[in-house]
């Protein structure tokens, strides 16, 4: 199933250690966000499969929500983001932690590979949300 954007995004937008849960299992909580982009390529539908590279034994995936921007957004202040968001959809964050340890932060290799960001099924409109209610929720029934 194709990923439910219908256009493929001129970039992808991470960020490290979103969630204070998964700071605290990795024993910090950064003092200001850290980012990572992700290429275009990366995208997939809800229900693809996530290709296991050869020779990979620590894949691992993380339920995220996925903010689709619907208008530009630049040197705006935290209080007006939510304002150019259009959209919100699932997210999956996979990732090969075999090839962490060479990428220093980036995660060009372990987190950027075809495939490794599947979307969907379809797009929430933004404007009925609650940011705040939000909740990622991963369902492993199809993993590798």
């Amino acid at each position: 199933m194709p990923h439910p954007l219908g256009r493929t995004p001129s970039k992808i937008i991470a960020v490290h250690l979103n969630y204070r849960s998964r700071a605290a299992e990795r024993g910090r909580i950064p003092v200001h966000p850290s980012y990572f982009l992700k290429p275009p390529s990366s995208l997939a539908g809800d229900g693809d499969d996530i290709p296991r590279p050869t020779g990979c034994e620590l894949m691992g995936f993380e339920g995220e929500i996925a903010l689709v921007i619907g208008r530009r957004a630049r040197r705006i202040s935290p209080e007006r983001g939510w304002d150019h968001v259009a959209h919100v959809t699932a997210a999956n964050d996979a990732g090969v932690y075999d090839l962490q340890y060479a990428d220093r932060g980036s995660n060009l290799r372990s987190k950027g590979a075809d495939g490794f960001t599947p979307l969907g099924p379809r797009l929430l409109d933004a404007r009925a949300l609650d940011p705040a209610a939000l909740r990622p929720r991963l369902v492993a029934d199809r993993l590798p």
